[in-house]
């Protein structure tokens, strides 16, 4: 490890993040991070190769960078991976600020009180709040004395709300009618004037309604007038009113819209009233990202670690391949006297290069100028779609009957096994028939992306068979290092893969603490965190292992967990807190942070580089100072440009919609069943006797589980079968619908070649392989330069040009 490798890397990855959120979001290039094969780092490890050592070494023959320096480079530009794209920044501002903005065109989320059920909040009260509304409307009409918080809270209701107390009389509520005095109610506690001394005297207040009390009510924001009231109204009604959800910082400002601080992300500004990085609203941003951020840096601390834990027996005892890392150590390798990589004496690497670069020259002229002629990537394959008519109705069929080919996809097929490269493109063929042969059962296959459907808890199934198989395989190391952490000694257990144990339990307590803070029960948060270190696992294994990678795990934390559980159980205010948390803290598993941690030690791990031990402290700094700069230049970007970039609608509709729709829905569907109110009252042990898993939950994980674990046990007992288990953990997803066939290509190329040319052949068109990989590499970076130099001299949008999918 040299100190120009470490600053050129400390470099690389501080203005990763720096740009990621401006070269995606403000000028629409392809995106700078997009996937665990991210342009801005392997771009750049292949420009130092091949442009930069050739320069050093015309000044003096010391001077190009060895292939250990460039690991270095490469391994810190990865760390910086985690934080400035869809892994986190790319929808944190939206899911925190946008729901204030939403819920004003949003009846349905009106109606149901949504902004109630979140910590922190509204106080606002919500119909789940009140465990039994006959019992408050015989309480509310009730004739006592004057003075009493019942006679006052009546006395202040509108007509529509005393009608309907004074109908109670006559029969139970009907749910229209809690509906109204649910608002009438909401209407009361908006009221300056509801606290009054002799209407409360005797009741014991709590100290939130005191401490605002003795504030007086001209000092009083709206906001607090309500939360001041509702402890009131708890306060009155103990056996009847629940207090609002415990917690803070869930969402940005409590979920009010600021003029200020709201609109102007909505807006933004013009160019001579940009603001600068101190005129933010932190104070206001705080609460939010000492929540979230402080979250999601215990979750990288946690990826981190459990990188160094699995790191000796996926690279050492299991030999795993990792293709994404072996490309640049392929690529660098050079001899001390030659200024040019090794494989540059191969003619064919030159033309692989030559031929992708000049392939998105061409087209990237055709973005701009129309009448510049473009090679198509795209095939129509759409009247095939009329032979499998049930194929066809399953989602992402698209991907095959509208084909496009990416070079790279079918470069790395080639370093891959062919049972692998078959898998990955098979695959998505395999969940088309499956859905197809269920259609015609009249059984539909629904696919979705955080919601609770088959598909989802398909794969869901799958990921655990492979997380049993992954620690069935490495199981007398696992324990080892489990011994290690709480005292015993083992010479395959290392002191750092120990110490990284301890590390990891540290820091997935924290994030449990945390997130216990943001307003789910110990159980839920610890529940959360494991399936999110699922996750990290799974994904990491199947990048490591394959080579793939453009991944999506399609399913995530909070489907899975109302799938199994169902809302009784969980209740309104855990299911917004669930959804909100899987939206902040797993958006997009396309840029997790742990894959790129993996690839960053094989790259480390080498006998003329520095181990990763001596890298750990430059990774923290990466991962703290990365997050730091890349929440502080989103934000500064956001507020100065809007938060409505180009093709972001995922990130400003439908993420920070999710999570308030499907507690909308599922509060109507409650209150229609009469079991709203004991859902919500209904906590820790006593949540157990509600549990109602979705019908057919547990035979769709089951399915998933039996495929995945009878493929990995038939590929160890039956040397021709052909799958492997990662085709079940990635079918009906989104990258493998628009890579597949790509997929498929590669290893009808590989078996092609192998089958006549044998070795040799592989050896010969290997340099062919990385030579496209790196010509497309090279071709991003030369498109995002453009966009942004275009961007700065002209102050417009430029036309977008993507070599990968958005």
């Amino acid at each position: 490890m040299t100190v120009r490798a470490v600053v050129i890397g400390l470099v690389l990855a501080f203005l990763i993040s720096i740009g990621t959120y401006f070269n995606d979001w403000v000028i629409g290039q392809t995106q700078l991070i997009g996937n665990h094969l991210p342009i801005s780092v392997f771009g750049l490890a292949a420009l130092l190769v091949l442009a930069a050592n050739p320069l050093l070494g015309l000044a003096r023959k010391t001077w190009p960078l060895r292939a250990g320096e460039v690991a270095v480079v490469t391994a810190l530009g990865l760390l910086a991976c985690g934080w400035p794209g869809s892994n986190f920044f790319r929808t944190f501002t939206h899911m925190a600020a946008m729901p204030s903005h939403w819920i004003k065109t949003h009846a349905s989320w009106q109606s149901a009180h949504v902004m109630s059920y979140v910590p922190g909040a509204s106080a606002e009260l919500g119909q789940g709040q009140v465990r039994d509304w006959d019992a408050l409307a015989r309480r509310l009409r009730s004739h006592d004395a004057e003075h009493t918080p019942s006679a006052r809270v009546r006395s202040l209701l509108d007509p529509s709300g005393q009608r309907v107390v004074a109908e109670g009389a006559r029969g139970a509520l009907e749910q229209n009618q809690i509906a109204t005095l649910t608002s009438a109610l909401n209407a009361t506690l908006a009221s300056p004037e509801l606290y009054r001394p002799q209407d409360f005297h005797g009741i014991s207040l709590p100290p939130q309604a005191s401490t605002l009390i003795a504030r007086g009510p001209a000092e009083l924001a709206p906001y607090e007038v309500i939360q001041k009231n509702r402890w009131l109204l708890v306060a009155a009604f103990p056996d009847l009113v629940l207090p609002p959800p415990a917690g803070a910082g869930v969402l940005f400002d409590g979920g009010r819209a600021d003029p200020f601080a709201v609109d102007t992300l909505l807006q933004g500004r013009g160019k001579a009233q940009q603001l600068k990085l101190g005129e933010l609203p932190w104070r206001k941003w705080w609460p939010t990202l000492r929540l979230w951020a402080g979250a999601a840096l215990a979750l990288s601390i946690a990826a981190l670690c459990l990188g160094f834990i699995v790191h000796p027996q996926w690279a050492k005892r299991e030999l795993l391949p990792y293709p994404i890392a072996r490309f640049v150590e392929e690529l660098s390798e050079r001899k001390a006297t030659s200024l040019w990589p090794d494989l540059s004496t191969s003619k064919l690497f030159w033309v692989g290069i030559v031929a992708l670069l000049a392939f998105h020259l061409l087209n990237g002229l055709h973005a701009w100028f129309e009448w510049v002629p473009e090679i198509p990537r795209n095939y129509d394959l759409w009247p095939l779609a009329g032979a499998f008519p049930n194929a066809n109705r399953v989602w992402g069929s698209w991907g095959y009957f509208g084909s496009t080919f990416y070079m790279s996809v079918i470069a790395f097929s080639f370093f891959m096994s062919t049972s692998v490269s078959f898998s990955l493109g098979i695959s998505h063929i395999l969940f088309m028939a499956f859905g197809g042969l269920l259609i015609a059962h009249g059984i539909q296959l629904d696919s979705g992306n955080l919601e609770a459907k088959g598909a989802n808890l398909l794969r869901f199934g799958a990921y655990l068979g492979v997380a049993a198989a992954i620690a069935y395989t490495g199981r007398g190391y696992y324990a080892r290092v489990l011994t290690g952490v709480f005292g015993a000694k083992s010479s395959e257990a290392p002191a750092r893969v120990v110490w990284a144990g301890r590390a990891l339990g540290l820091s997935v307590l924290f994030a449990i603490w945390i997130v216990t803070r943001a307003g789910l029960s110990p159980a839920l948060s610890t529940l959360f965190v494991l399936l999110e270190l699922l996750i990290f696992l799974v994904v990491t294994r199947i990048a490591c292992e394959t080579g793939a990678f453009f991944l999506q795990t399609g399913w995530s934390p909070v489907g899975v967990v109302t799938a199994l559980c169902g809302f009784q159980a969980i209740g309104p205010t855990a299911l917004i807190t669930l959804s909100i948390a899987t939206v902040m803290l797993f958006n997009d598993s396309r840029e997790l942070l742990m894959p790129f941690v993996a690839n960053a030690l094989k790259l480390s791990d080498r006998s003329d580089g520095p181990t990763p031990s001596k890298l750990m402290p430059w990774f923290l700094l990466v991962l703290v100072g990365g997050g730091v700069i890349a929440g502080g230049t989103t934000l500064l970007l956001q507020y100065n440009h809007s938060l409505t970039q180009v093709g972001n609608d995922w990130a400003r509709d439908y993420m920070p919609n999710f999570p308030f729709e499907s507690l909308s829905q599922a509060i109507t569907s409650a209150a229609a069943d009469g079991t709203l109110s004991r859902a919500t009252a209904t906590h820790g042990l006593a949540s157990l006797g509600l549990i109602k898993a979705d019908q057919g939950a547990w035979i769709w994980l089951g399915l998933g589980l039996s495929f995945a674990l009878a493929s990995a046990l038939a590929r160890l007992r039956l040397p021709w079968w052909p799958l492997h288990p990662v085709a079940f953990l990635v079918w009906g997803t989104y990258p493998i619908a628009m890579f597949g066939p790509s997929f498929l290509v590669g290893w009808v190329v590989k078996a092609s070649v192998m089958r006549l040319m044998g070795a040799r052949g592989y050896r010969l068109v290997r340099p062919l392989m990385i030579g496209v990989i790196a010509g497309e590499l090279l071709a991003g970076l030369l498109w995002m330069s453009v966009g942004a130099g275009y961007y700065f001299l002209t102050g417009k949008a430029p036309v977008s040009y993507n070599i990968f999918p958005g």
